[in-house]
């Protein structure tokens, strides 16, 4: 799982990872976002639209995995958000 896998270091870790041979599953806030980053991989991965922030969200998608592939091998925390300060 790659949360924020929708572009910049979740996006290359995400192919890294399907490069490598694992099925990957990527999280992103706007589904258009995600829908081409599943495109750009190609194959092997699952895009899942949520807000990593949300428990709900989370929720889902831990019972997306669980039901598809039965357990999660790795988390990528790459998701977040930052302000710069004046």
């Amino acid at each position: 799982l790659v949360t924020g896998g929708t572009s910049g270091i979740g996006l290359a870790a995400a192919q890294k990872f399907v490069n490598e041979g694992a099925y990957v599953y990527i999280t992103g806030r706007r589904q258009n976002e995600l829908d081409k980053a599943v495109n750009q991989i190609g194959k092997n991965v699952t895009g899942v639209q949520g807000d990593i922030s949300k428990l709900e969200d989370l929720d889902k998608l831990y019972d997306i995995i669980k039901q598809e592939k039965g357990k999660l091998d790795i988390l990528f925390a790459n998701a977040g958000i930052g302000s710069f300060l004046p």
